[in-house]
C-alpha cells in the first residue's frame, strides 16, 4: 500500500469517525432539529458520494479502467457502473 492509499484510508476513517460522533451528539438534540439535520445530512452526503462517485469512474475509464475492474472496486455490478459513465 502506497503513503497516498494510506493518507485516504485514514482521511476517510477520521471523517467517518466525526460522521459517526455527529450522529451521537445529535441523540441529544430535540426530534424536530434531529430529524432536519439527519435529512440535511443525507441529502449533502447523498450529493457528494454521487459527484465523487461519478467524477472517479470517469477518471478510471480514461485510464483504461474496464468496467468490472472499477465495480470491484466500487463493490457494485459492472452495469451499475456503466450507467454511472454514461
Amino acid at each position: 500500500m502506497s503513503t497516498d492509499q494510506t493518507a485516504w484510508s485514514e482521511a476517510v476513517r477520521q471523517a467517518a469517525d466525526q460522521l459517526t460522533a455527529l450522529c451521537e451528539d445529535l441523540k441529544n438534540a430535540p426530534v424536530e432539529e434531529r430529524l432536519n439535520a439527519l435529512a440535511a445530512l443525507k441529502h449533502a452526503f447523498h450529493d457528494l458520494h454521487h459527484c465523487a462517485q461519478r467524477e472517479a469512474v470517469s477518471a478510471a475509464r480514461d485510464q483504461g479502467w474496464p468496467l468490472r475492474r472499477i465495480a470491484t472496486a466500487l463493490r457494485c455490478s459492472h452495469e451499475q457502473v456503466r450507467l454511472l459513465s454514461a
